[in-house]
């Protein structure tokens, strides 16, 4: 038993489905049945059918099942052997009323004799009954694990574990639970988590002084919220309780004492609360190389052609150009403020076998860092192919999980962020409020989610499959009470149907809207008037700059180009310009990332973090609310 537990733990950087020894995966071919199967692998169905239960439940082709190298065979708690009588079943008897008469369960009986997990039981049957000679043990693959001495490790999902349970169990956030496994929305039996493990014999593994100045004895102020002490602190409202078990009792309130992390260089309790101004800390100005990568795809054009054409259909293309224009600006910029900079430009084509040639027959040896790829393939390509270097490698626009090394720095919040950021806000003020949540399917996650942080928050469900009635809200509203609905939706008619009944019946209830992902349809399709009346906020990676008065960045832009800068010129301006001012405070970029606060810019905040596994994150999310006349105010500046 110890053998198979102890061969599913893994060094950084092995966090994969196949292992070299204990556990393989297998992936269903068309005709295959868990009983060809099992006779490949010369093991039980039972075996195969305990790692992943759902399999008696679904079709399995094409489906990725988890297979013991050896048959897993249960022992009682003092290690004893079990043994087996024979037993032919009688008229009228059932499985139930044999298990029971032998004082072992369903389960035991058909693991045992397999052909029972997809046949009937009949009379005149000879089956196999398990003899327990000690108490019976419920087999836990993961029994182990947290009292390992290995930092990483890989957990069985066991049926009814909930990523909260898990979380605990090796002194994990949900929050950090989730960064580790990015593409685990819904938890099944049989799934394999990647867990950095901080519990018991991991965690004494550093040394006692360093565990005692890791935290610190605060005392809670008055006024101050779950919400506060997280930004305050940079640190989840799961780990405040884990941290605090009696909050989970008592509550929060004034006047008690709590452990909170000291502020250090780790990811979780930086404050970024706090606003920082880069120029004022300049004390490096050694020339700075740099390199920006970038998909113009310019062997595209070719003679004759239409450029402005070309220009029109390739958003690609126009992307890349009005990112340029921005970059150009910021390095203008910091030559202003004695930073001097030599920049290499690179064209990747959209091919990640480019960006292999770019790097492999360019010097990159005295390169400070790299902005871009844009595409997330190559971004990985470039990152995989510089990290022996120490190369960092900034990804631009990118909000989805990165599969990057080490030096990979995402510049974007990610989607996960944002959705973090607004409930958090929901969950610190959601007393006396009326919390709805609508989603379409593609968002069942994000309900899952908010439901199980704001448990009293109510469900709206569509009566008609097709599309949502005025009804299905009204009988969710409440009078009496502020009523905070959050919608999380791609689907367009979802999204316009609903903010259009809720700002009619607005007149007669108090509304307000909520979304993490202010997407398209709420920008093209959901007039501005009716976003003003429901005080729509939602989470945003920038905020929109005010086009008066002008800054220096949008007046030199416009002279230089003749229009005003888009988002992404704007983008490419703000993150060149915080690159080049942190490279200017510090002997590396690295060092800089680790500067306590926020730094900001025209439309761009910025807060690095170190990933528990991979590069650095930013994690500087605005909350914006739409006020009157159309004006936009962040909450959480």
């Amino acid at each position: 038993m110890k053998k198979l537990i102890q061969v599913l733990l893994v060094c950084v950087g092995v966090f994969q489905l196949g292992f070299s020894q204990g556990y393989k995966t297998h992936k269903v071919k068309k005709g295959e049945t868990i009983e060809s199967i099992a006779q490949k692998y010369k093991i039980s169905e039972a075996s195969i059918y305990r790692l992943n239960p759902d399999a008696k439940n679904k079709k399995i082709a094409s489906t990725v099942l988890v297979i013991p190298t050896e048959e897993i065979v249960p022992t009682s708690e003092e290690g004893s052997s079990i043994t087996f009588k024979q037993y032919r079943v009688k008229s009228k008897e059932t499985l139930y009323s044999i298990a029971k008469t032998n004082d072992v369960s369903v389960d035991e009986i058909k693991k045992y004799n397999s052909y029972l997990l997809k046949e009937e039981l009949g009379k005149g049957d000879l089956i196999k009954i398990p003899i327990f000679s000690e108490k019976k043990e419920t087999i836990n693959y993961n029994e182990s694990l947290s009292e390992s001495s290995f930092s990483n490790v890989i957990h069985i999902v066991l049926p009814k574990e909930t990523k909260y349970g898990i979380a605990q169990k090796y002194g994990l956030s949900v929050e950090q639970l989730n960064e580790l496994n990015p593409t685990v929305f819904e938890l099944r039996a049989g799934q394999l988590l990647t867990i950095v493990n901080k519990n018991k014999k991991a965690v004494s593994n550093q040394s006692q002084d360093d565990s005692n100045n890791r935290f610190q004895e605060y005392e809670v102020q008055p006024k101050e919220t779950y919400y506060s002490l997280t930004r305050r602190f940079q640190v989840s409202k799961d780990s405040l309780l884990a941290w605090n078990p009696q909050l989970a009792q008592e509550g929060l309130e004034a006047g008690m004492t709590i452990k909170l992390p000291k502020k250090s260089n780790d990811f979780s309790v930086l404050n970024n609360s706090e606003k920082i101004n880069l120029e004022e800390l300049i004390s490096n100005r050694d020339r700075k190389k740099i390199a920006v990568m970038l998909p113009f795809s310019l062997q595209k054009f070719k003679a004759g052609i239409d450029k402005e054409d070309q220009l029109k259909n390739d958003k690609v293309l126009r992307i890349s150009l009005d990112f340029y224009s921005g970059v150009e600006e910021a390095i203008a910029k910091a030559e202003k403020l004695g930073i001097y900079v030599d920049a290499n430009i690179y064209d990747t084509q959209r091919n990640k076998s480019k960006v292999s040639e770019i790097i492999n027959t360019n010097d990159f040896s005295e390169t400070q860092l790299v902005i871009g790829p844009l595409l997330t393939a190559n971004l990985e390509e470039a990152s995989r192919l510089l990290d022996n270097a120490g190369v960092p490698v900034l990804s631009p626009l990118t909000s989805g999980e990165l599969n990057g090394k080490n030096n990979l720095i995402q510049t974007r919040p990610s989607d996960l962020m944002m959705e973090q950021a607004l409930i958090t806000y929901l969950d610190s003020l959601k007393q006396g409020k009326n919390i709805l949540i609508l989603t379409d399917k593609k968002h069942q996650f994000i309900k899952d989610k908010l439901a199980y942080t704001i448990p009293e928050a109510r469900i709206i469900t569509q009566k008609k499959e097709d599309y949502l009635q005025q009804s299905d809200l009204t009988s969710k509203l409440d009078k009496n009470k502020e009523n905070w609905i959050v919608i999380e939706a791609d689907d367009v008619a979802l999204v316009t149907n609903s903010t259009s009944y809720l700002n009619a019946l607005s007149k007669s209830y108090p509304i307000r809207l909520f979304t993490s992902n202010k997407t398209d349809t709420f920008e093209d399709e959901v007039p501005n008037q009716y976003l003003t009346n429901l005080k729509f906020t939602y989470a945003s990676i920038s905020r929109e700059y005010q086009k008066e008065p002008l800054s220096e960045f949008i007046s030199t832009y416009k002279e230089n180009y003749g229009v005003i800068p888009n988002k992404y010129a704007v983008r490419g301006y703000d993150i060149t310009l915080d690159a080049l001012l942190r490279l200017a405070t510090s002997n590396d970029f690295y060092e800089a990332l680790s500067i306590e606060g926020t730094s900001e810019y025209i439309e761009n905040k910025f807060s690095y973090h170190k990933k528990m596994i991979g590069g650095f994150y930013n994690d500087a999310v605005y909350l914006m609310q739409y006020q009157e006349n159309l004006e936009l105010k962040v909450l959480n500046d």
